[in-house]
């Protein structure tokens, strides 16, 4: 767009400022800023102030200038209220003041109107930084505002819920990384009603302990059970803190570990001893003249090479459902199985404990994992023992599941809106907003 420079005469007023000239500074595209600027004068008579402080008489104190960032006319053409306005100082306790002005937003240089158009593209689900592109301006001030938007939501939630006098039973406590360089923080959710209720930076026993020291003891007094990974530091903390909750160990977190520290080292570990082979035949010394000999143990050789490439690609396989799988998928499992006992003892294994968290009598369920822990450590399988001799102490956090089979699955899910959140705002230099935004971002919809 491409204007002349030039000066308007115009006559409208906001309250106590009358508005006088637009001087319009629309360059061509190649000038490096385009901007309207609308010029205010106070119309305040000084007879009509009184003094904030004392309510006495004041007199002139001169006046000051300042710029406020305007809701623009047209896309990529900044706009800007450049406002005259008075400074008093009172002529009984002496203090000096400034006129107010109340079509600025306290706290951000920008006009009230071009607030409420910020906040209903932040509303809206826009990021700071587009949001900054349309308006021009500065991403730190739209910041501000969307810490006001998220203040603003959130104490309309805690109003609503503590309006129906809802106290939270039933928790679930994670983890998640907030920057390179393993850096965490632990995120407390209401699991029936989603809301997050606290976050923390860090994951240790003292990181974790603030959040009983930040929420109100009573809010959680009705506290039943708390899912959680096995985490030595979260059972410490909740264990002291609500002694009468159930502890209740994620299934989920559980089986992901199966998948890695049992099959997952017995299936490399067998694929190795098959690469080894492969290789020990071909380095067989045999005679020349020994045709039929050599051939059979070129044949030996691809056969463990092909069964090293089969194990190597049966990762998923393995770690999936078995009712998930695709009649192709069952029989080049069952190939594997067959030929691989350890692997075929766990994966048998990982079948059985998937059904104990389906498990809904605690009696039962403990008969059913005291045997379970049992076979593990009589199986002579080093990776099964391990795990088995790390898990068999938490049983009762197992046994839990049984009588409240919950989880931290909504948590996580929550953890992929976090990762959104930070490349849209490509990171957060502040932890404090960040966390106050994850929190936002738990809020049900109505």
């Amino acid at each position: 767009m491409l204007f002349n420079n030039n000066s308007i005469s115009i006559s409208f007023s906001v309250n106590q400022f009358q508005c006088k000239y637009m001087n319009v500074d629309v360059w061509n595209e190649v000038d490096s800023e385009n901007k309207i600027i609308i010029e205010y004068e106070s119309t305040c008579a000084t007879d009509a102030v009184r003094c904030p402080y004392c309510g006495k008489a004041v007199q002139g104190h001169g006046t000051a200038t300042t710029a406020l960032k305007d809701m623009p006319i047209w896309f990529g053409i900044e706009q800007e209220a450049v406002v005259t306005y008075h400074r008093y100082q009172c002529t009984e306790c002496r203090r000096v003041f400034s006129e107010y002005i109340d079509f600025k937003h306290p706290g951000v240089r920008i006009t009230e109107r071009a607030v409420n158009w910020i906040k209903s593209f932040l509303r809206l689900g826009l990021s700071v930084k587009s949001i900054s592109e349309i308006t021009g301006i500065h991403w730190n001030t739209i910041r501000h505002l969307h810490e006001e938007v998220i203040k603003e939501k959130l104490d309309e939630r805690e109003k609503f819920l503590k309006a129906l006098g809802y106290k939270p039973r039933l928790l679930a406590i994670d983890e998640f990384a907030i920057h390179k360089g393993h850096t965490y923080a632990t995120t407390v959710m209401d699991l029936e009603t989603g809301d997050v209720l606290w976050v923390g930076k860090g994951r240790t026993i003292e990181d974790f302990q603030h959040f009983f020291e930040d929420v109100d003891p009573e809010r959680l007094s009705d506290v039943e059970a708390v899912a959680m990974d096995m985490n030595a530091s979260y059972n410490k903390v909740v264990r002291e803190n609500l002694p009468d909750a159930q502890i209740v160990y994620d299934r989920y977190h559980m089986q992901a570990q199966y998948g890695k520290d049992v099959l997952g080292v017995v299936r490399l570990n067998e694929a190795r001893q098959h690469k080894e082979e492969a290789n020990r035949i071909i380095r067989e010394d045999v005679p020349a003249a020994d045709r039929k000999e050599k051939a059979s143990l070129k044949q030996e050789a691809r056969a463990e090479r092909q069964l090293y490439s089969k194990l190597k690609k049966s990762r998923w396989i393995l770690l999936r459902n078995s009712d998930n799988l695709s009649d192709n998928a069952q029989l080049y499992l069952e190939e594997i199985l067959l030929s691989h006992e350890d692997l075929a003892t766990c994966y048998a294994m990982k079948e059985e404990m998937c059904e104990l968290f389906e498990i809904t009598d605690p009696a039962a369920a403990r008969e059913r994992w005291e045997k379970w822990f049992s076979a593990a450590l009589e199986s002579c399988i080093e990776p099964l023992m391990k795990f088995a001799r790390l898990k068999k102490d938490r049983i009762e956090g197992l046994v839990a599941h049984a009588t409240y089979p919950i989880s931290t699955g909504k948590l996580e899910g929550l953890n992929n809106k976090i990762k959104v959140a930070k490349r849209l705002g490509y990171g957060f230099r502040n932890d404090a907003y960040f966390f106050s935004l994850i929190r936002f971002l738990s809020i049900p919809p109505l």
